[in-house]
């Protein structure tokens, strides 16, 4: 997976703006559950953050997962069909993408 998405991630038209969704105690989880929830539509996720760390997991379990990576680490979210991603960057934002050829596009 880590390397798969390494070679899509050059293919990915990402959304203009960064979103900040904050750092340590200052993360707006809300906002964060309704970008997941909105622009990830698979049940499952793929989670990229380094090659022993990345795997796949339930959408529902996600958060839960993701939070001592939050403002720690950057990576990344896909869905299971590997056609829309989210990027988390360490500093506490975030941006949208979709792969070129995936069927919606923004």
């Amino acid at each position: 997976m880590f390397n798969a998405t390494a070679h899509l991630t050059p293919l990915v038209t990402w959304d203009k703006d960064w979103i900040h969704v904050g750092t340590e105690h200052e993360i707006k989880f809300e906002l964060l559950e309704r970008l997941i929830e909105d622009h990830l539509t698979s049940r499952e996720l793929l989670f990229i953050c380094e090659r022993t760390t990345s795997g796949q997991h339930k959408k529902e379990e996600i958060i839960e997962f993701i939070k001592s990576f939050l403002g720690r680490k950057s990576f990344q979210l896909w869905t299971e069909q590997m056609d829309k991603v989210i990027q988390f960057e360490r500093i506490g934002v975030l941006h949208l993408g979709y792969k070129m050829n995936a069927e919606f596009k923004p």
